[in-house]
Order: C-alpha cells, then structure tokens, then sequence
C-alpha cells in the first residue's frame, strides 16, 4: 500500500532538488546585475556570476588528478568545487584583508582542526570511536561524537582567543561558521561505496540556510557599517564547510572498499553538495540582510571605478535623451567623445592627451578638435531643446566611431587570433597525446580495458583541467600564451594593465568546451588506434583499412569539426564586435592587443 504521506514528501524532494539550482542561479543574477556595485563589493559581482554558472557548466568535465591513493585516484572538480573555492579565496580578500596573512590563519587552523578529526574517521582509530560510541551505538556514533566534540572545542577556543587576539578577529565569524557547518554536514552524511557521499532532503539544506542566517544576524558585530559582508562569509564557510564535513571526512572510508576508481572532490558538479551548499548560505544571509533592510551601499575599501567604454557612455547619454533630460543627455555625449579620444591615445602608445583637449594628442585634422571643443562648450552651457541634445549626440557617435578606427590598428586581428589558438591548442595537445598513447600501450588487455581504467580516465580527464590552467596561467603571469607570443599578441583589461585572477577565470571558461573535445576525443582515439588490433579491415575506396585506423581518423575528425564549429561561433562574435572581442573577452572586460600598434596605411 502506499503512503501519501511518504509519496507526497519523496515529490516535494525531488522537485525541490531539481528546481534548487535553478533559482540559486536566479538569485545569483538578481544580486550581481540588480545591485552590480554592492555585489561587486563583496566578491560576487557580474564575473563570479559567469564563472560560476555557464564558467561551471563548460568545466563539468574538468578534473584535476591529485594524487593515487592505492589503487584508486583523489582529482577535484574545476565546476563543483575548484571554482566555489577560488570565490571564496577572492572574496576573502575584500571582508579580511590582508588577504595573505588572514586565508592563510583560516586554512591553517581549518586544516588543523579538520585533520583532527579526520583522525578519528580512519580504520586505525575505531578502537578510539568503539570506545566513544559505546553508550549510543557503536563506531559510526563514536565518529560522530569525537567529530562534533572537536568541532565543539575548537570554536569556543577560537571564540575566547578572539577575544584576546588581535589577528584573530578577521577569521573567527567565518571560522566559527564553518566548522558549525562542518560538523552538522558530516553527522548529516553518509559515505556508500559504488556511489559516494550523499544526504537526504531535506537536511543537506540546513547547515548552510542556518549559517547564512547566523551569518547575517551576527554582522552588526563582526563588520559594524559594513554588514554585507555577511554574504561572503556565509558563502566560504558553507563551502569549505561542506568540503571538510562531507569529502574529507566521510571519502577516506571509501578508498579500496571496491573496485578501483576516481573519487572526485566536486564531482557532481553543478549539482554537488560543495558546489549548492555556498549557493545556498550565500541566499539565506541575502535574505537576512534585505529582511533587515541594510541596503545596498558598497562596503569595504573602494574599488576602482571599471571604465564602460565610449560606446556604452554614448548608449547611456541615449537613454537619457529619450528620458527626457536634454542636458545630461549632451553632457554623456560630451563624455563619450572624450572617452574615445583618451582610449584610442593610450591603444596608440601616445602620451596622455589634455583633458581640455584631448583629440589634439591624435593624428587627426583640426576641425576634429574644434568639434570636440563645440561640443564640450555646448554641454557646459546646457542643451536648450532636445533638437539641440541629438545633434549633439550625432556629432559624438561619428567622434567615437572615428576613435574605433584609430584604436583598431592595436587590436588583434582575427585571422591572427585563429592562428594564435592552433597554436597553443599544439602546445597542449601534443604532449597529451604522447601520454594518452603511453599509457594505452603500458595498459594490459583490450580496449574496454583501458576506456574503463582509472589511470587513463584521470589523465583524459586531467587533460582539459591542465590545458585549462596553462591559458589561465600564461595569461597571469606573462600577459600571454605561446601561441599569442610568436604572434606578437598580449592580453590586457581596459587600463592595458594585465588582467586579474577573476578576469582570467572568466575569459578562458569558453576554452573549456574545445578543450574538453579534445581532452576525451583524443583519449578516446588513440584509445582506438591502439587497442582495436587485429586483421579486421574496412575497405575505403578499394583500398583496406585496418579498423583502429579508421575509428582513430573518425573521431579526430569529430573533435576537428567541433572544434571548428564552436570556432566559427567565436570568429562570428570578434567580427560584429567594436573591438575583435570574443565571448570570453566581453564577459570579463579583456582585449587581445598588437604589442605594438599596426603601421597607419591611410592616404
């Protein structure tokens, strides 16, 4: 017989799990576009929203081997928890500075205390946890109790030497937090072989609503006048949290319980309990913080001022000519012109011009800088009607567009853009290659054998999680890549000054999809040509074949085509845009520049 009860709880369940996601993304939005200037504050502006959702999504099949623990392989997931944990790290930097010395106290003192505990979870300390559980259940509640007792300890140790310790206070709020989410997280979860680690509905849902509750209740205290700092920590703590209370403490069981295999930190990725459960502390202390009405006012250290662009000042200036405002409406187009003339001197490596003049420092005739000076003399004196304002406008569109033509002598073509990522994708693929095939042929048995082996999957896997970092890290430390390089081609922000961490993520995360392709398809290929011996033969065109060759050159041709169609989107994308930028690049505000600008071939 059935259970309504029980059928209408398992529905809510489900239907809950799957809608979950969804409105954390929604409401990840709402916070990053609705209140850009706050969210940027605290960590969670328009560049944590595109590397946490589409960035995650593309990165689901990037797994970064660890290292081989027996016969089975540790590897974190970039989607469900490498990418969680770079946002909190970000974030850290803005609600704990300095960010060197405070993470570092965090992770120090979370590592402590999670290591702790994590001794008393391993096979050669069940006579400790037998002993502790003998008067509520046996070893799995002497674990429980011995877990939550350092937990426990830990905080009210924490909580009386931040009283006393200066540099203490900036990590005790999200310490404390975290290890409250640590400890209901591993009391909460269980470890199955075969199939990982899982929690039941609804309790996977209360450590990080109640942390992210606690989280705002507490600002006041913790940040006095700079109370949104309360989402930040709630993020952190219920990441790490979770990471510490469900991998680190409840996986170690599972190692060599079974067959071998890749246990991956993050492994569901969008829909992994790291990866939701910051999501979800993040939305209760959102809630926290609008149900008290805070505001939205940036907190912290100011932040520089992101530079929008001429055309998104002439856009603006638009807008509010058809508002009605005349006057600002001119004033923006004034500040339009000039902002074209100030990015086309510095695309040009020409001194800064004067801000009273700055179309003189350009190589253009007279009349432009006269212009420029009518119009600057006109929006001081204010626009009389809106006849006025949109020839004003008008004189400013043709001022910016000249601006773009001046500045696209700097910007990479397109044909060397392409030409740059064959490159590079070489200097990923061929090394990876050479293993795949290394290992296909030191694998014993047929081909089954080694799709199914543990070794060659980390390294598939591992392949677009390395090739991923190699353009991310390239681009940081150099401002470039090799293929860039021979090509003479840099990667800058707007101020031309190397892009930060963040922008980097964001700006490579399309990268995922072509390198993915690569990554499995070229395992899955050499796989093929080495693996499917034999005398079996397809005849092409009159001539044998053996079928490991003809497989391998198949799917060499899928990736190849995959890779030229998401390509050809790309090149579609440069083509339309002002300034040659790629989807990556107008996500994360990036130009792939000349290093020096193209010679001026006019008249």
């Amino acid at each position: 017989m059935i259970d309504p009860g029980a059928l209408a709880f398992d529905t809510a369940g489900n239907a809950i799990s799957v809608a979950l996601p969804g409105v954390l993304w929604a409401l990840l939005f709402l916070l990053a576009f609705g209140h850009p200037e706050f969210a940027e504050s605290v960590g969670f502006g328009r560049r944590t929203f595109w590397l946490l959702v589409p960035g995650a999504f593309l990165a689901t099949l990037a797994l970064l081997p660890i290292a081989p623990i027996g016969s089975d392989w540790l590897a974190v997931s970039f989607a469900g928890a490498m990418f969680p944990l770079l946002v909190c790290g970000l974030a850290f930097a803005r609600f704990a500075p300095p960010v060197g010395r405070s993470l570092g106290r965090y992770l120090g003192l979370l590592a402590l205390v999670g290591g702790v505990g994590l001794g008393f979870v391993l096979p050669a300390a069940d006579p400790i946890a037998r002993a502790a559980g003998a008067a509520v259940g046996g070893t799995a509640a002497g674990q429980n109790v011995l877990v939550v007792a350092v937990a426990t300890i830990a905080t009210v140790a924490l909580a009386v030497g931040a009283t006393r310790s200066g540099p203490l206070r900036r990590v005790a709020a999200p310490l404390g937090l975290t290890f409250g989410v640590m400890a209901a997280t591993f009391l909460a979860s269980t470890a199955i072989p075969g199939v990982g680690i899982e929690e039941s509905f609804p309790i996977f849902l209360l450590p990080p609503l109640l942390a992210g509750i606690a989280a705002g209740l507490i600002a006041p205290r913790v940040w006095p006048g700079a109370e949104g700092f309360a989402l930040p920590t709630a993020y952190l703590a219920s990441t790490f949290g979770v990471l510490v209370g469900a991998d680190a403490l409840r996986q170690p069981p599972l190692y060599g319980s079974g067959p071998s295999g890749l246990y991956t930190v993050g492994g569901a990725g969008v829909l992994d309990l790291v990866y939701l459960s910051g999501l979800l502390g993040l939305a209760a202390a959102y809630g926290t913080h609008r149900l008290l009405g805070r505001g939205y006012a940036p907190v912290g250290p100011p932040l520089p001022a992101p530079a929008p662009g001429p055309w998104k000042v002439l856009l603006g200036a638009f807008r509010t000519g058809v508002e009605g405002d005349s006057t600002a409406a001119l004033r923006g187009a004034s500040a339009a012109s000039h902002d074209a003339a100030v990015q086309s001197a510095r695309l040009l490596d020409l001194p800064p011009p004067d801000p009273a003049r700055p179309w003189a420092a350009l190589p253009v005739p007279g009349w432009i800088v006269s212009d420029d000076a009518n119009l600057a003399a006109a929006a001081a004196r204010g626009a009389a009607d809106g006849r006025e304002s949109y020839r004003g406008w008008l004189t400013a569109r043709w001022m910016v567009q000249l601006g773009q033509e001046l500045g696209a002598r700097r910007f990479a073509t397109v044909g060397q853009r392409m030409i740059a990522f064959v490159v590079d994708l070489a200097v990923v693929s061929a090394p990876a290659l050479a293993l795949f095939a290394a290992l296909a042929l030191a694998t014993p048995g047929n081909l089954a054998t080694l799709l199914d082996g543990v070794v060659y999957n980390a390294a598939a896997f591992g392949f677009v999680a390395v090739a991923y970092l190699y353009f991310v890290l390239a681009e940081r430390l150099g401002g470039t890549s090799v293929g860039k390089w021979v090509l003479g081609l840099i990667v800058r922000d707007r101020a031309l000054a190397r892009p930060g961490l963040r922008a980097l993520l964001v700006r490579d995360a399309p990268l995922l999809g072509p390198l993915t392709l690569v990554g499995l398809g070229g395992a899955v290929a050499v796989a093929f040509l080495t693996k499917s011996g034999g005398a079996a033969s397809i005849a092409i065109l009159g001539l044998p074949l053996p079928t490991g060759v003809f497989a391998f050159a198949i799917m060499l041709a899928f990736v190849a085509g995959g890779i030229a169609l998401l390509g050809t989107v790309g090149i579609l994308v440069m083509a339309v845009t002002s300034e040659r930028q790629r989807l990556g690049d107008l996500m994360a505000g990036t130009w792939v520049l000349r290093r020096a600008p193209a010679p001026d071939r006019r008249g």
